[in-house]
């Protein structure tokens, strides 16, 4: 069964934008987008937005009334998942997105099935500044109110959101004044905070801690019978140097057993080369790829979530898939330039 997404893509692998427009699958050429979204134009300082330029002819109000951000929330099985919003333009951006993900928030009456907001309920951001890369947020003691088994999540997602600016490299947290050396209620060590750190962590069979190497993959949850959004998971697999090759390796391994997410992967998919040039990774997998849709054509979903997971790992802007060395045009897919990483994840779509 083909499973369509949580929302109409508007990045680059947007499969109904692109049977709707008439446009090539990957759009006009252009330069990479940033691998952590939004655009810097829209993410100065906290007070000092840049307001889009109109040269269209549409109604000036109407483009600088709204602005597309990452928040991330709790689905149904308790992963944290990166959610694009579509939420009013405002000073203060970061500070924004913390606001949209506290429970009983402004965030509640736009929550997707089963997800959740993950901030606890009557936390308030009092405070944040922005220097050198390092994002200072200032929470209520309200933001002490949470369970203990909440404690990563909480991190993971106050991490994630902020660094998906591209002015924030990691962050800091205090409350009331104060910074914390640990968090209030389980007692995690505090440092500070960015991406490296992961997300939805878990331990890879065979992996011994302190000898791992990271890689973040993305995987897909169901969201109803018809959407599926994609999770990342960030996999403790044994030390290797090649990490593009172990991302691909590990989204074809799939979920662990016993997981609700699932990967749309063939498992009978081999990986023939990789590599990891100039900001490009280059991916050549058998043709197994090519038996989605009674063997037709490569899955969507599996493209979207290979050309995620390599950009998110290895830093790398374009991805190319190869398929027994030639470059992928099965159906509406032209991966005969590199294509880049979609702007938005999970877009929301009422």
């Amino acid at each position: 069964m083909k499973m369509r997404r949580i929302g109409k893509m508007t990045a680059v692998l947007g499969v109904s934008a692109v049977l709707l427009s008439g446009c090539g699958l990957f759009g006009p050429e252009k330069e990479a987008t940033s691998i952590d979204p939004p655009p810097q134009s829209e993410v100065a300082l906290e007070g000092a937005d840049a307001l889009p330029t109109n040269n269209s002819g549409t109604d000036a109000a109407a483009v600088q009334g709204s602005v597309d951000r990452t928040v991330y929330l709790l689905d149904a099985n308790g992963y944290v998942v990166p959610v694009s919003l579509t939420l009013p333009k405002e000073e203060g951006s970061a500070k924004q997105v913390l606001t949209y993900m506290v429970k009983g928030g402004p965030v509640d009456n736009m929550l997707p099935n089963g997800f959740s907001a993950v901030l606890p309920e009557g936390t308030k951001v009092l405070g944040m500044t922005i220097k050198d890369g390092v994002a200072t947020v200032d929470f209520s003691k309200e933001f002490k109110q949470y369970d203990p088994k909440e404690e990563k999540r909480i991190l993971d997602a106050v991490s994630r959101s902020l660094t998906e600016f591209q002015n924030v490299k990691s962050v800091q947290i205090w409350i009331n004044g104060n910074p914390l050396t640990e968090m209030p209620v389980d007692s995690t060590p505090l440092s500070q905070l960015g991406r490296n750190h992961g997300i939805n962590l878990e331990l890879a069979e065979g992996a011994q801690p302190g000898r791992t190497t990271p890689v973040t993959v993305y995987f897909q949850g169901q969201l109803d019978d018809k959407r599926t959004y994609y999770v990342p998971v960030t996999r403790l697999i044994p030390q290797t140097d090649n990490v593009a090759k172990a991302v691909v390796e590990e989204l074809i391994k799939g979920p662990k057993e016993g997981s609700p997410l699932y990967s749309s992967l063939l498992r009978t998919t081999q990986v023939l080369d990789v590599s990891n040039e100039a900001g490009l990774v280059k991916v050549d997998l058998s043709d197994d790829i090519l038996k989605y849709d009674n063997g037709k054509e490569a899955s969507p979903e599996a493209l979207e979530s290979l050309v995620l997971s390599l950009t998110e790992s290895t830093g790398a802007k374009k991805v190319q898939v190869l398929v027994e060395g030639k470059p992928l045009t099965s159906g509406s897919f032209d991966f005969t330039k590199p294509v880049d990483r979609p702007v938005q994840v999970n877009p929301m779509q009422f």
